[in-house]
């Protein structure tokens, strides 16, 4: 009971410290002044584009896939898929900047020995974990309902369809968030800086995403090894391959997240 105490009392500090320190204006800056730009942008004119043929071409072109075109942009809200798509496109970028600075600062500067006086390093781990996962999600659901008011205000469907469409984005980019914020939970706990976290998860990442690309067709088993190659079954959202998408989401998740666990648990504090 005193362990849940503590652990409830990290994450709450952590997370409203975060909501105010330096490290975490890196990260919501430039997040919401990308989604200020882009769905301030989206006009009827470009909605009305996307649904004609030309439109629908282009994005079937882009998509491979006709028919999830026509799901997208002829069945649903055009702004909520259109925040659906760059969401997941640019996930990875931006929880690396909310998630960089887990534990590598505060172990360089040995502040964990005074903490860890009064916690564990099982609590201190999960804590800063789940404080960023908050974050992350925090202001996920920010720009979901932003984009879910935007639909409403451009009439693009009912309001009881559009609650359940924003409804399930919010839950597949939830979702979609976790082993990216666990994947940097592992390297934060291996970087002695910040600028060297975020500096060694972007390359790492990109490291692995030029190997699936280079490797994919003589060895097809590499895909898997970032959980990019889910988002195709995201985009169709049915019930199936929603629960489908968020077993294999949270199994890499706990991937990366036992792996930084050994990481911060061997660490030298």
């Amino acid at each position: 009971m005193h362990g849940f105490y503590r652990l409830k009392e990290l994450v709450l500090f952590d997370f409203f410290y975060s909501l105010s320190s330096l490290k975490s204006l890196i990260f919501l800056i430039p997040y919401f002044l990308f989604w200020y730009l882009v769905l301030t942008n989206i006009s009827e004119g470009a909605i009305e584009w996307l649904q004609s043929g030309k439109g629908l071409f282009v994005a079937s072109w882009l998509l491979g896939d006709q028919k999830l075109a026509l799901q997208l942009f002829v069945d649903r809200s055009v702004t909520l898929s259109i925040y659906q798509i760059i969401s997941l496109s640019v996930m990875p970028l931006f929880v690396m900047l909310a998630a960089n600075n887990q534990y590598s600062s505060d172990a360089s500067r040995g502040a964990f020995r005074f903490i860890l006086t009064r916690s564990t390093r099982t609590e201190l781990f999960t804590s800063r974990f789940i404080a960023t996962v908050l974050l992350v999600s925090s202001c996920l659901f920010i720009t979901t309902l932003w984009a879910t008011a935007l639909a409403y205000m451009n009439q693009e469907d009912n309001p009881q369809t559009l609650l359940l469409f924003a409804s399930q984005t919010f839950l597949i980019l939830f979702f979609y968030s976790l082993p990216f914020v666990s994947f940097m939970s592992m390297v934060s706990a291996l970087a002695k800086t910040t600028i060297g976290s975020l500096f060694m998860g972007i390359m790492l990442y990109v490291f692995l995403v030029i190997l699936v690309f280079t490797f994919k067709n003589d060895i097809n088993l590499i895909v898997y090894i970032i959980p990019g190659w889910i988002k195709i079954n995201l985009y169709n959202i049915q019930t199936g391959n929603i629960l489908f998408s968020i077993v294999l989401l949270t199994s890499y998740m706990l991937f990366y997240f036992a792996c930084g666990w050994k990481i911060f648990a061997a660490r030298d504090m």
